[in-house]
């Protein structure tokens, strides 16, 4: 069993050609997992704090951004350092290379996005410089000619590339095709959002082209399924339980059979299992709600009582007023019913990491001689000599304690409960 520990896990990366995918932490550990055999491959510590990764579009370099504000590039075939750059004082949260492999985009907390030159041994060449507050997303055109960027204060940035020169024209913008889809900002993605909910509520997105669905992982730690685009506020949705701490990253495997995604405060890694809709395999996920909550644009009882009509006498004075109203319910949009949840599922298979930093007597060996432990929300029933799970998802917090029958055939967990006064 390996795992991260310390601190929070934000850093996700899947590489571009093999079931591989890399995590660092702040415990300052780099890991390499293999997708198909469920296993770490390869482990690498650093100095500082490790928040987010980025794989080279050929797979051969591996790209770290710390806490620190400096980043790093590693070779993957050896894990050996290429260039170590400063040029930020706060954490870089995001960073990705160009589809092209020319240019490495580099965001950080400060509120730039600078370019770096990869041929010149990572020169920095531009600068995008509109985000009044931290990057927190970041993707490339498929061309590499232009960036998108999400900030802290939920605005979205179009820039020309490598200059960093701010793109403004809608024409232009609509011409763009993106090479992946991780922004949480933007029309395509506006049904992802329910109402009254903040900014920073959903960490993560991954768009999935070949299936036009889209993964999101958010604060609340829940991993939900939407159809892509997603246009339409309040669109339904598959959810997916298991993390204990904010969902902070999601990602398709490159392939697209995997979905993974890392718990902040938990630790884990959890690997599932993408299902296209005419397998007909039962996935245990929940849809978000029913269509009663398709009356149009009536999601709370403050919205509906909005919409009560209470008669009184109508005065000439209020004639204007009620033409006025009139016109523009004339001239409204027609109402479009909510985006339906996808056919397509996700079904958690495997995870990686165990709670030992902060509990003990939580391992043990059961009566058939498989081990059982916990991790995030989630009750682990490993068998050794067939490398895989049974997984106990009936827990919507962290476990912090587990205890085996003196006949090891029933296990017993809890989790930890927060009293209201």
């Amino acid at each position: 069993m390996q795992g991260h520990c310390e601190g929070e896990l934000w850093a996700l990366a899947v590489h571009p050609k093999k079931p591989l995918v890399v995590t660092g932490s702040d415990d300052r550990s780099v890991r390499l997992w293999s997708l198909a055999d469920h296993a770490l491959i390869a482990r690498c510590n650093m100095e500082e704090a490790v928040r987010s990764v980025s794989f080279s579009p050929d797979g051969s370099q591996l790209a770290l951004g710390m806490k620190d504000g400096s980043f790093i590039v590693l070779r993957v075939r050896d894990m050996t350092e290429v260039v170590h750059i400063k040029d930020r004082k706060e954490v870089i949260h995001e960073m990705k290379f160009s589809p092209d492999g020319c240019f490495l985009a580099v965001g950080s907390n400060d509120g730039p996005v600078d370019i770096y030159a990869v041929a010149q041994r990572y020169k920095k060449t531009g600068e995008c410089s509109k985000s009044s507050s931290f990057i927190t997303h970041i993707d490339w055109s498929l061309d590499s000619k232009f960036l998108q960027t999400n900030d802290g204060a939920g605005e979205r940035f179009f820039y020309r590339m490598p200059s960093g020169k701010p793109l403004t024209s809608k024409d232009e913008i609509k011409g763009i095709h993106w090479a992946s889809w991780t922004c949480v900002i933007g029309s395509e993605v506006n049904g992802i959002w329910p109402k009254y909910s903040n900014v920073t509520d959903i960490n993560s997105v991954d768009g999935n082209y070949n299936n036009a669905v889209l993964v999101t992982g958010d604060d609340f730690g829940l991993v939900k399924l939407f159809r892509f685009p997603c246009l339409k506020k309040g669109a339904k949705f598959r959810k997916y339980v298991g993390h204990s701490a904010h969902a902070t990253n999601v990602r398709w495997s490159h392939d697209f059979q995997w979905v993974i995604s890392t718990g902040g405060a938990d630790h884990s890694v959890f690997q599932w299992r993408f299902i296209p809709e005419e397998s007909g395999i039962d996935s245990h996920s929940e849809e978000s709600d029913s269509d009663l909550s398709d009356v149009p644009e009536l999601d709370s009882d403050i919205e509906q009582e909005a919409q009560i009509n209470y008669i009184r006498q109508v005065y000439k004075e209020d004639l204007p007023q009620l033409k006025q109203q009139s016109k523009e319910k004339n001239h409204s949009v027609p109402f479009l019913k909510r985006e339906r949840a996808p056919e397509d599922s996700l079904k958690l298979l495997f995870i990686h990491g165990y709670r030992g930093y902060d509990c003990r007597n939580n391992l043990f060996y059961t009566q058939t001689g498989e081990v059982v432990y916990h991790i995030a929300a989630v009750a682990v029933v490993y068998n050794r000599q067939q490398h895989t799970q049974r997984l106990y998802l009936g827990h919507d917090d962290d476990i912090l304690s587990l205890a085996i029958h003196p006949v090891k055939d029933y296990v017993a967990t809890g989790q930890v409960c927060i009293y209201e006064q």
